[in-house]
């Protein structure tokens, strides 16, 4: 598929930025501390964890988006991250992306060092000097965009995500682009209700494409989720599993707002 739109801007955005990256720690220097950093708590025993009765929130460190704009730019990750962890939620997803989600890698490392739970790097990955730098700031899963990468590519990322101890969260936004990440070895597979090409966001995709699921994928809905009974539609559909980033984050009550979503009885502050 060719990568049109806002992906495409992304792809140019992320190569100029690697560059920079690698002209300041080269890539032998990133494998290495990779290499070196703890294997942090499973990705993919958390999702696992997943069921109606025990719904799974991966919440996320969304300062911004290109489709939103700006949402809470002066977000203090530490104190957000703690919110999300005594809330009760299944993982942590930091956006990475500078330019357009106004996130960074100092982000990640922040969120690392203030949870025990698996913690996502969010970002367009095109190159495996960012799963490197994912593995040094301390993450236990990395992104992996069906859209952005060839068959190739996704496979041997898949492999290498693992090999450093971490697991893959592949995103999908159709059925077709399934047999790709199926066939890379996903285990944890995405459904994005937004199409990133053009921005468009249609929350009955996830449903929709969650029928085809194997019952050895995890499916994790994302996109266009803001109230419980998105929650049980999803459900519905024998999705346990849901990242949620803006109405997380613009919620006047953190974890009271966490809690509704996970359906527990809020507890005192």
């Amino acid at each position: 598929m060719k990568v049109e739109g806002f992906l495409k801007k992304m792809v140019e955005i992320k190569q100029d930025e690697i560059k920079r990256h690698r002209s300041t720690i080269p890539l032998k220097t990133v494998r290495h501390d990779a290499e070196q950093t703890t294997t942090p708590t499973s990705f993919l025993s958390a999702m696992a964890q997943g069921s109606k009765d025990h719904v799974g929130i991966i919440a996320e460190i969304k300062k911004a988006s290109p489709s939103r704009g700006d949402i809470r730019l002066d977000l203090d990750v530490a104190a957000y991250v703690k919110k999300y962890t005594a809330a009760g939620a299944r993982a942590i997803s930091v956006l990475t992306e500078s330019s357009y989600f106004k996130g960074s890698l100092a982000d990640l490392e922040t969120a690392c060092k203030t949870t025990d739970l698996p913690v996502l790097r969010k970002d367009f990955i095109i190159n495996d000097y960012q799963i490197f730098e994912a593995k040094k700031a301390g993450a236990a899963a990395v992104l992996l965009i069906t859209t952005l990468l060839s068959p190739k590519q996704q496979t041997d990322y898949t492999s290498l995500i693992r090999d450093l101890g971490m697991e893959p969260l592949v995103e999908i936004n159709s059925e077709w682009e399934f047999e790709q990440a199926y066939t890379s070895g996903a285990k944890v597979i995405g459904i994005n209700n937004r199409n990133l090409q053009t921005l468009e966001t249609d929350p009955t995709i996830a449903k929709r494409v969650a029928k085809i699921f194997p019952e050895d994928i995890i499916p994790v809905e994302a996109s266009g989720i803001s109230s419980r009974k998105d929650i049980e539609k999803g459900l519905d559909e024998n999705i346990f599993n849901f990242l949620v980033g803006e109405s997380i984050v613009r919620a006047e009550d953190t974890k009271a707002f966490i809690q509704t979503l996970c359906q527990k009885a809020p507890s005192k502050k």
